[in-house]
């Protein structure tokens, strides 16, 4: 897009470039002002993806935006398996939609956070982690980073909210905490991503029960087919006893090799075995360009948006903005 038809758009609606900074925040949860649009318009500055698409989705009149969420858990209790470059990946694909989009970092390794080029050391100098948000200091809008490109909110996580793996178990209604937490957020954002640690503690029980829907990214090898079980179970369990409202919305097999033999044999066992039941999505190839963008601190979809596997991540976002729609209208259906 350029800055003569931006310019043209926001005048079509009837709006000064403040009005209209004011409703781009408003609709992508971002701190734009009057003079950064007045720099768009004058192809001073890019004009940013996530911007361009929302203004071409509200010309083809495409879905409606700006909350409630669909809040979706990435997880697998298995290290390794290329969970948070899944959640980074599907969180960024869905900001560079347009969609306002927050990833929440609830992972004590602060993995997600340091992929984004975010400073998680610095921030737990400033106290403005997730850690403090759980215990009550700070609302989640209070510690949030901007992702400059994407324009993906990301809520950073730190080594200290190791300390709350303890501290949830020991509190009354401690299983609730994150899903009180997002109660705001999940009326101004359209999607809201939650990375988890590697394993089925108090920190990814919570993001469970906060949940909508689940994405479980599975290497395509032995051990971590053998930990898909589990997994389902405590899904299961956490949807009869504390979210009836969890669902699976699909495996995604990562690290795939085509040339091992081993890969496509679990691939095969991953489609026969859950297939039927769940969806299960192409295998995101193993590629180096994963790693090097999170050395660089950015989200491989939106650094090489044509690398292998990222087309599978945009598939998994289209899915979710699906599962929102079917959400959305069956509320609107009891209502």
């Amino acid at each position: 897009m350029k800055g003569e038809e931006l310019r043209t758009y926001r005048e079509a609606k009837g709006l000064s470039q403040s009005e209209f900074a004011v409703w781009l925040n408003e609709r992508l949860q971002r701190r734009y002002d009057k003079q950064k649009v007045s720099r768009w318009e004058n192809d001073a500055e890019r004009i940013p993806a996530a911007l361009d698409a929302l203004i071409k989705r509200e010309t083809a009149g495409v879905d409606r935006q700006g909350g409630p969420a669909l809040v979706v858990v990435v997880a697998n209790q298995k290290g390794g398996c290329a969970k948070t470059v899944s959640a980074v990946n599907i969180a960024s694909a869905l900001a560079l939609q347009g969609y306002a989009t927050m990833l929440i970092d609830c992972d004590p390794q602060a993995n997600a956070t340091q992929h984004l080029g975010i400073d998680s050391y610095t921030l737990e100098t400033e106290a403005k982690t997730l850690y403090y948000v759980m215990h009550g200091d700070l609302d989640l809008r209070d510690i949030l980073v901007t992702v400059e490109e994407s324009g993906l909110r990301v809520a950073p996580s730190s080594i200290r909210l190791a300390e709350t793996e303890v501290e949830l178990g020991k509190e009354a209604g401690g299983d609730f905490i994150m899903k009180e937490k997002i109660a705001a957020a999940k009326r101004v954002f359209d999607f809201i991503i939650i990375d988890t640690p590697p394993n089925i503690g108090e920190l990814t029980k919570n993001a469970m029960v906060a949940a909508h829907t689940a994405v479980i990214p599975c290497q395509t090898e032995k051990f971590s087919l053998l930990g898909m079980g589990f997994l389902l179970e405590n899904v299961a369990k956490i949807r009869r006893r504390m979210n009836t409202a969890l669902s699976v919305l699909g495996i995604v097999p990562t690290i795939f090799k085509q040339r091992e033999r081993n890969d496509r044999e679990v691939l095969e066992q991953i489609r026969e075995q859950y297939g039927p039941h769940l969806r299960v999505f192409d295998p995101v190839p193993k590629a180096s360009v994963y790693a090097q963008a999170t050395s660089v601190g950015r989200a491989a979809v939106e650094a090489a948006p044509d690398v292998a596997g990222a087309a599978v991540y945009r598939d998994v976002a289209a899915a979710l903005v699906e599962e929102r729609v079917i959400r959305m209208k069956e509320v609107e259906r009891v209502a």
